[in-house]
C-alpha cells in the first residue's frame, strides 16, 4: 500500500479529534530543559519545526502565519520603531518586523535556547539571518519576567508564544495580569498582537483571550487565516488603546506596503486582510458569547 510508506505524526487538537502528516525525512531529534524539539521534512508539507508533538510551523505556509501576525499590528501602528518579540524561536518573527523601515531596534525574548540554535542551523529559510542584524537584541529568558522587570518600552509587542497548555509554562502568558503589565510596556499609540489558539479546535480558548484581552486594551479584534500545516484556521488578536484596528482600510494598507516594507509580501495585503477580518457569523456568535476573563488564579488552558 503506497500510503504506508511514511512515517506518520499525529497531532492531538482537542482529545477526541487528531489529524495526522507523513514524514519523509528526520532531520534533528533532541530535548531541550524545555520540551521535546524536532526538525522534520513532511511529504506534503516540507520541512517543519515540531515543538512537543505540535509543529510551530512549515516551510509551505509559514509566511502565512508570520506575516498575518506582524503585519497588521505594524501598519496599525503606522511608525513602529522600537518592537519586543516574546517567543517567536524560528527566527520568522523578527524576519518580518525587520522587513519595516522605520524599524531601529527589535528584542527577541524566547525562553528556550536550544530552539534557536537548532533554528539558526536548519532553519535558515525561516530567519534568513535576521538573527545576526545590528538592530536585533536576542534575550535568552521568561517573558513574563522580562516583562515585568524590563524598563524599556515599545510600540509594537508581538507575542509569538506557545499555547497555554496546562503542563507548561506558556498559560502565564495569556492571562489578564500579563496584558496588563504589556499595556505598561508600551508607548503612547502602542500596538499588542498575539497568537490566539485556533477558533475552529479551540474555540472557547480563543475566545477568552480576545475577551481577556478586550478587558484590557480600549480598542481589541480578533482575526483568521487558515494555516494548512496546522490544518485549522489560526487565530490572532490585535489591540490598542489609541489605535483602532478598524481604520486598517484598503487604501491604507496598499500605500503602507508599497513605501514602507521592504520586498514584496507573499501572503498579506490588503484583500488578505480583509479576509482575515471578516469572520463569519455564527463563529462571532461563539466568540463573543464568552465571558470569562482568564487570571493567574484562573487560568485558561488549550484542551488536553
Amino acid at each position: 500500500m503506497e500510503m504506508y510508506r511514511w512515517n506518520w505524526i499525529i497531532e492531538w487538537g482537542t482529545p477526541a479529534s487528531a489529524h495526522m502528516h507523513g514524514v519523509k525525512r528526520f532531520i534533528y531529534h533532541g530535548r531541550s530543559e524545555f520540551q521535546e524539539i524536532q526538525v522534520v521534512e513532511y511529504e506534503e508539507l516540507g520541512k517543519a519545526l515540531i515543538l512537543d508533538g505540535k509543529t510551530q510551523s512549515a516551510i509551505v505556509d509559514e509566511y502565512v502565519y508570520h506575516e498575518a501576525l506582524v503585519h497588521p499590528a505594524m501598519i496599525l501602528h503606522g511608525n513602529p520603531r522600537r518592537v519586543l518579540v516574546l517567543g517567536g524561536g524560528e527566527g520568522a518573527t523578527i524576519r518580518e518586523v525587520l522587513r519595516f523601515k522605520s524599524v531601529e531596534r527589535v528584542v527577541m525574548v524566547d525562553i528556550d535556547p536550544v530552539v534557536i540554535e537548532v533554528a539558526k542551523k536548519y532553519l535558515p529559510e525561516w530567519h534568513q539571518g535576521s538573527f545576526d542584524d545590528e538592530r536585533v537584541e536576542l534575550v535568552i529568558g521568561d517573558g513574563l519576567k522580562y516583562i515585568n522587570e524590563a524598563g524599556e518600552k515599545f510600540d509594537v509587542i508581538i507575542a509569538d508564544l506557545a499555547d497555554p497548555l496546562e503542563a507548561g509554562p506558556a498559560y502565564k502568558l495569556y492571562v489578564k495580569e500579563f496584558y496588563e503589565a504589556v499595556k505598561k510596556r508600551l508607548n503612547p499609540g502602542g500596538v499588542f498582537v498575539t497568537q490566539a489558539t485556533s477558533p475552529s479546535i479551540m474555540p472557547y480558548t480563543h475566545a477568552v483571550i480576545y475577551n481577556t484581552i478586550r478587558s484590557v486594551f480600549k480598542h481589541a479584534a480578533y482575526y483568521h487565516v487558515y494555516i494548512k500545516s496546522f490544518d485549522s484556521v489560526w487565530g490572532f488578536v490585535l489591540a490598542s488603546d489609541e489605535k483602532d484596528p478598524s481604520s486598517l482600510d484598503a487604501g491604507r494598507i496598499r500605500e503602507y506596503l508599497k513605501n514602507n516594507v521592504i520586498g514584496e509580501n507573499r501572503f498579506y495585503d490588503e484583500i488578505a486582510h480583509t479576509h482575515m477580518f471578516s469572520v463569519p457569523k455564527n463563529v462571532r456568535i461563539e466568540i463573543e458569547s464568552v465571558k470569562d476573563v482568564a487570571t493567574l488564579d484562573n487560568p485558561v488552558f488549550t484542551p488536553a
